[in-house]
């Protein structure tokens, strides 16, 4: 068969069923197309081209659960949210940096203690997380590490939408009390959270 010739809605019935050469046929058709738009708006080639390699993984390995009525519209979705959070985790890092430095650094490079710090606030984040209640915690990476929305949480976890935003909220409460201690910081990385969840 001829895979070329299929539509993009073909392609992702037969995909739905594990068939690795209509999922070769679909990226060649869209990676090009995907990486330029990131790229257009990151300015870094590898960033661009792990971006688009992550949207394409994702969509291999959630191919049994995804109901995608255009798949170029879902491509450019997918990307766009990946820029935004690409950029706002370039931001968050910016701020921590620039409030580690804020009293006493004239250099705009990061010393060893701002690396330090920073990955003491990376690993606080995954200690506050390895808190929450086990399905808390599992919709709470699926929204912000995976960038999966309320509805497709949903689905995949057999919730209504209220109880998924519902174990968003609880995450949050508690992300801001075991991030207490991080007082500079915690602020802009809950606000970084919150952003991309609603």
């Amino acid at each position: 068969m001829d895979y070329s010739f299929l539509s993009d809605a073909e392609l992702l019935i037969s995909l739905k069923q594990g068939d690795n050469k209509a999922f070769e046929t679909l990226y060649k058709r869209h990676w090009w197309k995907v990486y330029l738009t990131a790229y257009k708006k990151i300015h870094a080639k590898e960033v661009a081209e792990e971006l688009t390699q992550n949207i394409f993984v994702s969509l291999w390995e959630r191919r049994d659960s995804l109901e995608i009525e255009s798949f170029e519209r879902y491509l450019m979705r997918s990307i766009k949210y990946k820029i935004i959070n690409y950029i706002d985790a370039v931001i968050l890092k910016d701020r921590i940096f620039h409030n580690i430095h804020y009293s006493n650094s004239e250099s705009i490079l990061p010393s060893a203690d701002s690396i330090i710090a920073l990955k003491e606030i990376q690993e606080a984040i995954e200690k506050a997380l390895a808190v929450l209640p086990e399905k808390t915690q599992s919709i709470f990476r699926l929204s912000r590490f995976e960038n999966r929305t309320i509805k497709e949480i949903a689905t995949l976890k057999n919730m209504n939408e209220k109880a998924v935003e519902y174990h968003i909220t609880q995450s949050l409460k508690m992300m801001r009390i075991q991030l207490k201690d991080f007082i500079i910081t915690a602020n802009v990385i809950l606000f970084f959270f919150i952003a991309n969840f609603f």
